[in-house]
């Protein structure tokens, strides 16, 4: 049955529709009825045969593989992990509301950001709510939680947020994460690694440690990327790109200025992995990218094993290197060769990172420094091997744990792209 044909039988079904067994027969999560790009059934079946689920060799994290259009790839999420979208977000966006006192804020935020959403995440975030059969309006209202939470500008609702995405004790459950990067004379393999720590405590309010997901995005415009995060998530936090970029960022205080009214920090981290090529094309998008809030930003090239850390916020846009100091207010971090890096605990990864000058490896950051430096709230881990396209992931596995005390999952994101051609 096409779009006409069954337009047709609602009309000519309108009067029984109103009796009880009619309502029954009525189905408003219908694609048909939803989508202006899928006509029939048989227009759903080609977009799905390009996509594909599979799981890690570990069997730890699924792996989703999208192709073709924003609203395609949106629709190829939702309706291949349908059940997984309603029990993930569903849970989640319950929880939110009964966390903020406004539930209007949702609507309020969106519509502020709304003219800075592209047509291409507002199109995919169509296609999400159709093939997932879930409202449109929460997966809009959910892709700007982050934002949210990282919002300095109504001191009592931040306050909320911040209870609400981290926990009770706003200080021991901070935002902040860590970030940092290291290669050549700083590595003990001469190889050259950068390391995300995500320190966002919403797996305590939620269901997402249940629901990691890789997200392997064949756009029609754009590069293939692996977008690491959670089932229903369109935005990005942490991920790579073919092109061996790499995301890592984190949330610089509550400082005066914060507005809504800009690209969700995740959208932008998403066009950082569709666009850019090298580092160049990352600091003109982050540069600029109309903004929501300060975050600091570090970003690699596995290409050239260059990397820079941003700051940016209202009115700054600051660029540090490694082997630089880095300067920035009561910031002040000492200068170390071939080596970058910033978080919570500046001092803790100072003194890491001096004691272990050289001899630095992807399984000594594992074992011993991510779990010295991650906060209680840790909820994600990747480390990043960008020369060769790979990376160490862990989550947290339940309300109660780290993801650094966890076990980590390689992916091969090389060998993903070759076996899915």
């Amino acid at each position: 049955m096409d779009r006409r044909d069954f337009l047709r039988f609602l009309s000519a079904s309108s009067l029984p529709l109103l009796a009880g067994c009619g309502l029954q027969r009525f189905d408003r999560w219908n694609v048909l009825l939803r989508s202006d790009v899928i006509q029939n059934f048989e227009d759903e079946r080609k977009i799905l045969e390009r996509a594909s689920l599979s799981w890690t060799e570990d069997g730890e994290l699924r792996v989703l593989v999208t192709r073709g259009t924003a609203y395609e790839r949106g629709y190829q999420h939702g309706a291949l992990l349908r059940k997984e979208v309603e029990l993930n977000i569903g849970y989640l966006y319950a929880q939110a509301q009964k966390k903020f006192p406004v539930p209007e804020l949702f609507d309020e935020v969106y519509e502020r950001m709304r003219p800075f959403v592209s047509e291409d995440y507002a199109e995919e975030m169509r296609g999400l709510a159709h093939g997932a059969r879930v409202p449109l309006r929460m997966i809009h209202h959910i892709h700007v939680l982050p934002d949210i939470g990282e919002w300095g500008g109504k001191k009592r609702l931040v306050k909320i947020a911040k209870q609400m995405i981290n926990g009770d004790d706003l200080e021991k459950w901070g935002t902040t994460c860590s970030n940092f990067c290291f290669g050549k004379s700083a590595a003990g393999d001469q190889g050259f690694y950068s390391v995300r720590i995500l320190d966002w405590g919403l797996h305590r309010i939620s269901k997402l440690h249940k629901f990691p997901l890789i997200n392997i995005s064949y756009p029609t415009n754009g590069n293939v990327s692996a977008n690491v995060g959670w089932v229903g998530f369109l935005g990005a936090v942490s991920g790579m790109n073919a092109e061996g970029i790499t995301l890592g960022e984190m949330g610089y205080g509550d400082p005066k200025g914060e507005i809504l009214n800009g690209v969700p920090l995740t959208f932008m981290l998403r066009d950082v992995l569709a666009h850019a090529s090298n580092l160049s094309d990352v600091r003109r998008i982050i540069k600029d990218t109309k903004g929501t809030n300060s975050y600091v930003f570090l970003m690699s090239d596995g290409k050239t094993r260059e990397a820079e850390m941003y700051v940016k916020d209202k009115s700054r846009f600051l660029v540090f290197k490694p082997g630089e100091p880095v300067s920035d207010g009561k910031i002040q971090l000492p200068a170390m060769q071939d080596l970058i890096y910033g978080g919570h605990y500046n001092d803790r990864m100072t003194a890491a990172f001096t004691e272990n000058a050289g001899k630095l490896t992807p399984e000594m950051v594992i074992k011993d420094i991510i779990p010295k430096i991650a906060m209680p709230s840790n909820f994600q881990n990747v480390v990043y091997d960008p020369v060769n396209l790979r990376m160490w992931i862990s989550n947290a596995r339940d309300s109660k744990s780290r993801a650094a005390d966890g076990a980590y999952t390689l992916f091969d994101l090389k060998a993903a792209i070759a076996s899915s051609k």
